[in-house]
């Protein structure tokens, strides 16, 4: 026990080591692009709102420190690797607020905290610590963050499905009012802000004003809005704008024509894997349906076996 409390202690203390020298010796990273003031402001909501975020950072920030020193390597470009995560992500929001050295160093991150904790648990267990169980866990930890922002990237891009409809009606019937794009775009925005902070659809709808008020072209912008999120019903939005822009129909009412196209599409799509439902429950129900009938049937025959006996 008394090993199991300065394993414990010298972990503490290393931890709190290690937090003190990034917060006084690590700059911030500063990604180039026009997304970084949004995603320094969600990183600062976080570190008011979660505690655990908090006390994770400063040793995700001095592993990206040593991360991002590291260059292309003979079975590793870490150059594209960069330029992937950086993309991934964009369209999970942001998850963490990282740039891609700050992930990468959340990947450390999981991996020291899988090491130890297995360490430990062996220790408590059987007195003595597990080294080569415990680097198993490390290694296999590593894979959870990258499970994490899949996940993030899914989800938000189903909620982003989902809300679209809805955000571009409000955003026809501010234009029906006599409003132009930019300005009933900001109306939609700032009311959607105020209604949920973390709807990614505002979310990119924000980044689309900003990009538009510094002197994107709106045609320029709506198309990094579809290299950011990737969806199907967006992408075919976006390019009917650009197909209204250039033949000069009413934008209002090319909007309305592709909400009403998105609805069927998704109704569609409902309807389709509510009837593949039946189909993809029939393999997991014949286990279900056959472990029953061992449990029942072998009751059956130790009943008959005993009485004949």
């Amino acid at each position: 026990m008394n090993n199991t409390l300065i394993l414990v202690g010298a972990i503490v203390l290393i931890f709190l080591a290690f937090a003190l020298f990034v917060w006084g010796v690590v700059p911030e990273e500063i990604e180039e692009d026009e997304i970084y003031g949004y995603r320094l402001t969600r990183r600062k909501r976080m570190l008011e709102e979660d505690a655990l975020y908090a006390m994770v950072l400063p040793l995700v920030k001095i592993f990206a420190h040593y991360i991002r020193s590291l260059p292309d390597l003979p079975f590793l470009n870490m150059t594209e690797l960069r330029a992937s995560l950086r993309d991934k992500l964009m369209r999970s929001g942001f998850m963490g607020s990282f740039t891609p050295n700050e992930f990468l160093g959340m990947c450390g991150v999981a991996g020291l905290g899988g090491f130890m904790f297995v360490l430990l648990f062996t220790q408590l267990m059987t007195g003595l610590p597990n080294i080569g169980l415990a680097c198993v866990a490390g290694f296999l930890s590593l894979g959870f963050p990258w499970l994490s922002l899949s996940g993030a990237i899914s989800s938000r891009l189903i909620e982003i499905d989902r809300r679209l409809p809805y955000t571009v009606d409000l955003l026809v019937l501010s234009m029906r009012a006599g409003l132009d794009f930019m300005t009933a775009l900001d109306r939609v925005v700032v009311r959607g802000q105020l209604q949920n902070p973390d709807d990614p659809m505002i979310q990119e709808l924000g980044v689309v004003l900003q990009e538009m008020r510094v002197g994107t072209a709106r045609t320029d912008a709506l198309i990094n809005l579809c290299e950011r999120v990737n969806s199907e019903y967006l992408n075919s939005m976006v390019g009917a704008i650009i197909q209204s822009e250039r033949r000069g129909t009413p934008l209002a009412n090319v909007l309305e024509i592709q909400v009403d196209t998105i609805r069927n599409k998704r109704t569609a799509k409902i309807e389709k894997a509510a009837s593949q439902a039946a189909v993809k429950i029939l393999f997991p129900l014949l286990f279900i349906f056959g472990a029953v009938m061992i449990v029942i049937m072998g009751a059956m025959i130790i009943k008959v076996s005993g009485s004949g006996m």
